[in-house]
């Protein structure tokens, strides 16, 4: 194990690795997995891999059959939690794997930059795409890449 990295982190990057497990043995992707020790609550947020918005593809039922499915295994691997919580990624859903910025390329995006790249630490634009470990976006014409390593968060903006 690393420096730093203590039993906290081994166990929930196991238990993320369950459940990304299950879900992809279902034909869904985990988008992401949240632990809050305090509340020993799992937030679980999930799609498939075909949807475009993050709320067409997947339903109340989905996340009740997926619920249900994690459970079990998380049960089965010896982890503890309390609560389980399973939802829909929502409309502001997070981009957290390199292929979700090509699929969700043409949209409106807000990234979040650590450590700062170029001076930029926040930005907001229309997403064009991933090559080359690097995201690139557009900012009111001006084309900005920034490597893939240094975007701590990435969300679609919401189009109402």
């Amino acid at each position: 194990m690393e420096m730093g990295l203590g039993p906290f982190f081994f166990v929930t990057t196991q238990a993320k690795s369950t459940i990304a497990d299950v879900l992809e043995a279902r034909g869904y992707e985990l988008i992401e997995a949240e632990y809050t020790p305090a509340r020993r609550l799992w937030r679980v947020f999930i799609d498939r891999p075909d949807s475009k918005r993050g709320v067409d593809r997947i339903g109340l039922d989905d996340c009740v059959a997926m619920s249900d499915a994690i459970q079990d295994a998380l049960i089965a691997s010896n982890c503890e939690f309390e609560h389980l919580e399973v939802s829909t990624p929502g409309l502001d859903r997070a981009l957290t794997k390199p292929m979700h910025f090509d699929r969700f390329a043409g949209e409106e995006v807000k990234l979040t930059i650590e450590p700062a790249f170029e001076g930029l630490r926040k930005l907001n634009g229309i997403l064009i795409g991933y090559s080359d470990d690097a995201v690139t976006v557009d900012v009111n014409g001006v084309v900005t890449r920034i490597p893939y390593a240094n975007v701590a968060r990435a969300r679609v903006v919401p189009q109402y």
